[in-house]
């Protein structure tokens, strides 16, 4: 039985990367001479770089504690033999279908809800942070994202996880901390990545037990949702 104190750091780690780089940045900006009141301001530009700074910390901190039991993320999980070519079609198919419905229904619901019921985040700021910077986005969300969240929700924690805990609380603890790493976007888009993506990929995870596949639904719908912050970002700036 594999201790459960790395898998736990990692996953508490993770959100509060956020604070660390944004406390980071705040200091460097105030150094550089930039007024505390514009600070909001600032961050909230250079969000697609904090989140590509997070995603690089998540990536080194897992491969650090992982090393340390032998755990390899390029190799377990991956290469479980099985339906793998099946597995991926399957996953790409779901990743345009989680892309597709955050386009036409949950971002939708996400604003109403912030707008009667209110949030942390305003409505539409989400969309605003992420289009400042356009190529640190594509990085953050699109390259490093689907790798590295797989990684360390699906593949490492949730194994460790359902070991100790059973595959119920191992789908439960894992998609909980899954949400919480998008804090940053708010109560309702932590609710609905816990509901619409982290449920759904642990148990497709402990069904198949194929990370490949999971990678591939992952490497589908980042794009797709970089794509429609683009388009509506553009439209913005056109009207």
């Amino acid at each position: 039985m594999h201790s459960l104190k790395r898998p736990w750091i990692n996953l508490v780690l993770a959100p509060i990367w956020f604070l660390i780089v944004i406390v980071c940045f705040s200091v460097y900006f105030i150094g550089s001479g930039i007024p505390e009141p514009e600070l909001p301001t600032k961050i909230t530009e250079f969000t697609p770089t904090v989140i590509l700074v997070v995603q690089l910390s998540i990536l080194m901190t897992l491969w650090v504690t992982t090393r340390k039991e032998g755990f390899s993320l390029f190799k377990d999980g991956w290469g479980h033999q099985g339906h793998s070519a099946t597995d991926i079609v399957w996953g790409i198919i779901t990743g345009a279908i989680i892309a597709v419905l955050y386009f036409f229904m949950l971002s939708g619901v996400q604003t109403w809800l912030q707008i009667h019921i209110g949030d942390y985040v305003p409505a539409g700021e989400t969309m605003n942070a992420l289009g400042k910077q356009t190529v640190p986005f594509f990085m953050a969300n699109v390259i490093l994202a689907p790798f590295v969240e797989e990684s360390l929700y699906r593949n490492y924690a949730l194994t460790r996880f359902s070991e100790k805990y059973g595959t119920a609380k191992g789908i439960v603890f894992t998609s909980v901390m899954f949400g919480l790493l998008h804090w940053v976007g708010g109560f309702w888009y932590i609710l609905m990545t816990i509901i619409f993506v982290g449920i759904p990929f642990a148990i497709i995870a402990t069904k198949r037990e194929y990370y490949m596949g999971l990678c591939g639904s992952s490497y589908t719908q980042h794009p797709g949702i970089y794509i429609h912050f683009e388009s509506l970002i553009g439209l913005n700036d056109g009207a």
